[in-house]
């Protein structure tokens, strides 16, 4: 892997640590998908392909999974409340 590669992910890692925790599992979620986008991006380079509707799919598949945990806590509140 080229060092500017090893930087940029060893950055993404570094300010993963400074998001706030949504939900359970919400930073491992965020990073799977990270690692996917930029799995893209080395394929892309390679040939070509179109990835913007790849990334769109895992974006809407985080957003999928942050809006169940989240419905998953609400719902646990609601009955302690």
């Amino acid at each position: 892997m080229p060092l500017n590669q090893q930087i940029i992910i060893k950055i993404i890692l570094n300010e993963r640590e400074s998001i706030e925790e949504k939900c359970d599992g919400y930073k491992e979620e965020l990073t799977e998908a990270i690692a996917e986008i930029l799995q893209y991006e080395r394929a892309h380079r390679v040939s070509r392909t179109d990835i913007q509707n790849k990334i769109n799919d895992k974006l809407s598949a985080v957003a999928r999974f942050l809006a169940k945990q989240r419905g998953r806590n609400m719902g646990t509140e609601d009955q302690i409340l």
